[in-house]
């Protein structure tokens, strides 16, 4: 993992947090999960991120902060209305308080309350003019998303447009949904072994992902890999102890 320096200014923080190229779309999973943690991290106000692709016209979300993160986007694409479906068919940016979105997109915001977000913002990931997706933020604080916050995530949007386009003029737009048909079989696995890492150590699901990015990192090994392994530690009765003092070591 990248060592960041925290007196960095936000702007540049993001820079070297969502910089680099895709050489195919085989590294687009690690890529957006990097993405979408960088985002929550460094935009303040922000508490989940989801990143939304339109692949052959269907959305997806290929990548997530927590399952609210998930279960939110997908009431989007089940109600075919929403923040980020908006932001990416008309290639515009949205930034939204739950009472707007009442009258917005009132079927979206009665399914969501219960999340308790309450600010919404999402940014087309828009590259030569190419549209392929949304990057969704959202926040439990009411008007959580001031003009500053917004152009810290733009940084992220413009940066993750612009991987994701060259690799799916690289590879194929049917290559990439393979790929993300592949990532959304693993991540069963995933959550299955964030949920045994959160019992072991009392720790958040946030956590316990970026144990698991960043031990898969420093093992170069992929992260539902590694996942397998704490799960079937867990599973094995002397297994399980051994996972458990992985989990409580050092992360680097």
């Amino acid at each position: 993992m990248t060592d960041i320096d925290t007196s960095t200014h936000p702007h540049e923080e993001m820079l070297l947090e969502v910089s680099g190229v895709l050489s195919s779309v085989d590294g687009v999973q690690d890529y957006l999960d990097r993405v979408v943690h960088a985002v929550r991290r460094i935009v303040t106000g922000c508490d989940e991120v989801g990143i939304t692709l339109l692949v052959d016209g269907r959305a997806s979300t290929a990548a997530y902060t927590t399952v609210t993160t998930l279960e939110i986007d997908a009431v989007q694409y089940q109600l075919d209305e929403g923040p980020c479906l908006e932001a990416a068919r008309t290639q515009t940016e949205v930034v939204a308080s739950l009472g707007e979105a009442d009258e917005r997109w009132p079927r979206f915001a009665e399914a969501v309350r219960a999340d308790g977000m309450r600010s919404l913002m999402a940014l087309p990931l828009v590259s030569d003019e190419e549209c392929v997706g949304a990057l969704n933020l959202y926040g439990s604080e009411v008007q959580a998303f001031d003009s500053f916050e917004a152009s810290v995530a733009r940084v992220a949007a413009t940066r993750a447009a612009d991987a994701i386009v060259a690799v799916v003029r690289l590879d194929g737009a049917q290559r990439l949904a393979g790929q993300l048909e592949q990532a959304m079989a693993s991540r069963a696995v995933i959550e299955q072994a964030k949920g045994a890492l959160m019992a072991m150590r009392g720790i958040d699901e946030h956590t316990a992902f970026e144990w698991l990015r960043e031990s898969s990192q420093s093992r170069n090994v992929k992260v539902r890999d590694l996942a397998e392994q704490v799960i079937a530690g867990v599973r094995g009765a002397s297994g399980a102890s051994n996972v458990t003092g992985v989990a409580e070591g050092s992360t680097g």
